[in-house]
């Protein structure tokens, strides 16, 4: 997800025809990436606003968990099917030099995922409260920084996935997508030290979908051609039933690490139908979603701080305007509250993008350009 100006300006891998090229074809990736930060926001908006807090307008209301349990059972959706994206776009790259890779693949998402870390610890203190952007004391930063264990893992995890899919392009397709299977099962298992929750653990568990992406392009192309309504309903369906069974039925850890693969490689399929779907189906209702999935780093990087910065702010203005509603009242609010948050969020991530480029401060979405050499020309005055 690095700055969509510069590494994800790599256009789709097309085989493209000498007549009419369809681009309808290019749409669903944004719009999917799009659906994706949205839910990631909505999710962390939902649990720092309202689970971790337990205001007394929601214990008053019977806490209802409703949006823990969306966040539950998007979670096999949103991430898989963004790094399965975010690979897709990269599968053009990996046969480019090096030279041409290096800086915007890698350094980039390094540089960024270092910047916002120390953003995110230095708000983090002036502000006083623990947050999953940053490590709460600066001890810590360096392992932050090395294992990716805390919010921004995610531009860590980009740099990593284009590294070691660039360094297997020789090998068979299948075989680091396999490979990478078989680490995330394990990751699932909770065998591996540190918390099986935590980002490192992410970082494992989602390298498969970016390789299956960025090795197998084509599959991806064959998938996103299939226009079908009734394919995608039914196959949408199915899933939600086997992750709501999966929700109650609590099977055995090892068989649910097992389990995790399919399920997510089931929602990474509904996904891109979906997508396909609602992008060649309703292209004006879509064109927002195409435009936010273009600009998704700033709404990853920055919605973070905003929750740090507005927690209590909000919790203050909330508990007196809510807690004197009705019961049912209060339902709606708490249907209602973390996506119209969700909405201001993302366009104050957005505006605030636009306002750094245009003070000159858009290193704080970009690796700055390495300085010009500076060439003499023959017989100027040394």
């Amino acid at each position: 997800m690095a700055d969509d100006a510069v590494a994800e300006r790599v256009e789709a891998p097309l085989t493209v025809a000498p007549a009419v090229v369809d681009r309808t074809r290019l749409s669903w990736p944004d719009a999917a990436k799009a659906v994706c930060i949205l839910l990631v926001v909505v999710g962390h908006v939902s649990y720092l606003l309202i689970e971790v807090p337990d205001p007394r307008w929601f214990v008053h209301a019977g806490s209802p968990h409703v949006w823990n349990a969306v966040d539950v059972l998007l979670r096999p959706v949103r991430m898989p099917l963004f790094f399965a994206v975010s690979g897709f776009f990269a599968a053009s790259a990996l046969a480019r030099p090096w030279a041409a890779t290096l800086r915007p693949r890698v350094g980039q998402n390094l540089y960024l995922h270092v910047l916002w870390l120390l953003i995110g610890f230095g708000v983090s203190v002036a502000v006083g409260i623990d947050t999953y952007m940053a490590p709460p004391t600066a001890r810590q930063l360096p392992e932050a920084l090395l294992t990716a264990s805390y919010g921004l893992w995610y531009l860590f995890a980009l740099a990593f996935y284009f590294l070691l899919a660039r360094l297997t392009r020789s090998w068979p397709a299948w075989v680091p997508v396999a490979l990478a299977a078989v680490l995330a099962v394990v990751s699932f298992t909770g065998v591996l030290p540190g918390d099986k929750d935590g980002d490192t653990h992410s970082v494992l568990e989602n390298l498969v979908w970016f390789l299956a992406g960025a090795r197998f392009p084509d599959t991806v192309r064959r998938l996103s051609a299939r226009r079908r309504p009734v394919l995608a309903l039914g196959l949408g369906a199915l899933l939600v039933v086997v992750l709501v069974g999966l929700r109650f039925v609590h099977p055995p850890t090892v068989v649910q690490a097992f389990l995790e693969i399919p399920t997510r490689a089931g929602a990474v399929v509904v996904g891109v139908l979906v997508a396909v779907l609602f992008t060649s189906r309703f292209p004006r209702l879509t064109e927002p979603l195409l435009r936010l999935g273009r600009r998704t780093l700033p709404v990853y990087a920055f919605h973070g701080i905003l929750l740090m910065v507005l927690q209590r702010p909000l919790a203050d203005v909330a508990e007196p305007l809510f807690s004197r509603l009705p019961k049912l009242a209060v339902w709606g609010v708490v249907l209602a509250y973390p996506i119209v948050l969700t909405a201001a969020f993302t366009w104050l991530c957005l505006a605030f993008q636009t306002l750094t480029r245009r003070l000159g401060a858009g290193f704080l979405f970009a690796l700055p350009a390495p300085p010009a050499r500076r060439t003499v020309r023959p017989g100027a005055a040394q």
